[in-house]
């Protein structure tokens, strides 16, 4: 079976959803040293060919993975890190630098990756890697730059979906003594924030595997007992807070029942007193002019401040988890030089019924990425045969750069006005320069919303 071929430098492949025998070490070895178009496409020439020139040239590279959801874009990023640690294992000094590249993998993704419909193992958060090398062309070290998790998966997640791997995982694979600790049963059906279905209880015993896994990644990267506890009691603290029971007094105002043992629990595991946790999921304090004035809050906006305080204190984890990383990879031999190899994996392009601000951002990232690749493979090749005269039959394309003009053109798109009133984004679409854009609509079925064609799809 082909799975992959080229399109110029550029790497085309598919997900064949099914293991083949084609990344095994004998492959490593076919793709090791040999030119570009030697043999068959694969992602270790890619790998290959980067390093090469990293080391052959001494200019820095930069490999950039796109696609829709669920078409094999992380597991590429690791093939690609796995071909660099295997063909320099004979250099000096790499097995730690390696190990900790490869361990970052399984440890982000049980924190930022989760089931979702099109995928069991979807990125829900954006990655660059610098992977840093020394005059030998050995791996120093790393650093690895995260944007745009998914903080909303925290608190809802999609029928059919999962949230992070990491609260099924903790629940399936702690052990009795750690769940006690935590306060946690290991029934993930007692928690709000995580759903369940019978497929999903099914995979308790290779959630409970990863668990493992994880905690053997931590230790990689050297963090502590005492900070893998810590991590893992922040992730409890999310899954208690979402069961912390908001109910409306006489007055209208949400209050905290007094005996709710979850409060208790999150203010034990978050280290802070329980009686500012209640105060501060159910009443917001204004300061104006050195007045401090609290003002209770009715029961929706209550559930709106639990579920926002949960969303945070997973980002502030995950972003802890990130730093944590690359202070383990950062390189500490004084030869390391600025050499590197970039590696970018984001979210795949996703259409859903219906989309939120996040996914549009996201849908976003895609564009621009698509734009480059028409700059680079498509546009800049035909306007050179345009140049020395050559004869050639024209490829026709989609350019979506009017997409990505119709978002973020100076004054005038949708950046813009969405800075104008967050509140009524389809009604400031509605009445704007934007109706000149042929590929922004307003769907006569659905009011409060607007739809945009972009290059794979239209989005709601």
């Amino acid at each position: 079976m082909c799975a992959q071929t080229y399109i110029g430098n550029v790497l085309v492949s598919v997900n064949p959803y099914k293991n083949l025998p084609i990344y095994t070490p004998e492959k490593i070895k076919q793709y090791y040293k040999k030119a570009f178009f030697e043999a068959t496409p694969h992602i270790f020439a890619i790998a290959d060919n980067a390093y090469r020139s990293l080391v052959n040239e001494h200019r820095e590279q930069c490999i950039l993975i796109s696609g829709e959801s669920g078409s094999g874009k992380t597991e590429a990023s690791k093939k690609v890190l796995e071909y660099i640690a295997a063909t320099t294992s004979h250099l000096r000094n790499v097995e730690s630098v390696k190990d900790k590249l490869l361990q970052s993998n399984p440890l982000l993704e049980a924190f930022g990756n989760a089931k979702t419909h099109r995928n069991d193992n979807s990125s829900r958060f954006g990655k660059y890697m610098d992977v840093q090398f020394n005059f030998e062309g050995a791996p120093e070290g790393g650093h690895i730059l995260n944007y745009l998790l998914e903080k909303s998966r925290v608190v809802s997640q999609m029928p059919g979906e999962r949230n992070f791997h990491i609260f099924y995982q903790l629940l399936a694979g702690g052990d009795a003594d750690l769940l006690r600790r935590l306060r946690l049963e290991n029934r993930p059906e007692t928690y709000k924030y995580v759903t369940t279905t019978d497929r999903q209880l099914s995979q308790r015993n290779s959630d409970a595997e990863q668990f493992a896994v994880v905690r053997e990644a931590m230790r990689t990267i050297e963090m502590g007992v005492e900070e893998q506890e810590e991590a893992l009691a922040i992730v409890a603290s999310v899954l208690h807070l979402g069961n912390v029971q908001l109910l409306a007094n006489d007055r209208g105002y949400a209050e905290i029942l007094t005996h709710d043992a979850n409060a208790r629990h999150v203010a034990e595991l978050l280290k802070v007193k329980e009686e500012q946790l209640r105060a501060a999921l159910t009443s917001r304090t204004i300061e104006a002019r050195g007045d401090v004035v609290g003002t209770p809050l009715d029961l929706a906006q209550a559930q709106y401040a639990r579920d926002a305080l949960a969303k945070a204190v997973y980002d502030r984890l995950f972003s802890w988890l990130v730093s944590k990383l690359n202070t383990s990879l950062a390189p500490r031999s004084r030869d390391a030089r600025d050499s590197v190899i970039g590696i970018l994996d984001i979210y795949g392009f996703e259409i859903f019924p219906k989309n939120s601000f996040e996914q549009f951002c996201i849908n976003f990232c895609n564009e621009k990425l698509q734009q480059l690749f028409i700059q680079l493979t498509l546009k800049q090749e035909q306007e050179e045969y345009l140049r020395e005269g050559i004869e050639w039959e024209p490829v026709e394309y989609f350019n979506n750069i009017v997409i990505c003009d119709m978002i973020e053109a100076k004054h005038k798109a949708m950046s813009s006005i969405f800075m104008l009133d967050l509140f009524d984004i389809p009604g400031k679409l509605h009445f704007n320069p934007l109706k000149r854009f042929p590929s922004c609509e307003r769907p006569l079925q659905a009011e409060g919303s607007l739809r945009t064609r972009r290059y794979i799809h239209a989005q709601s």
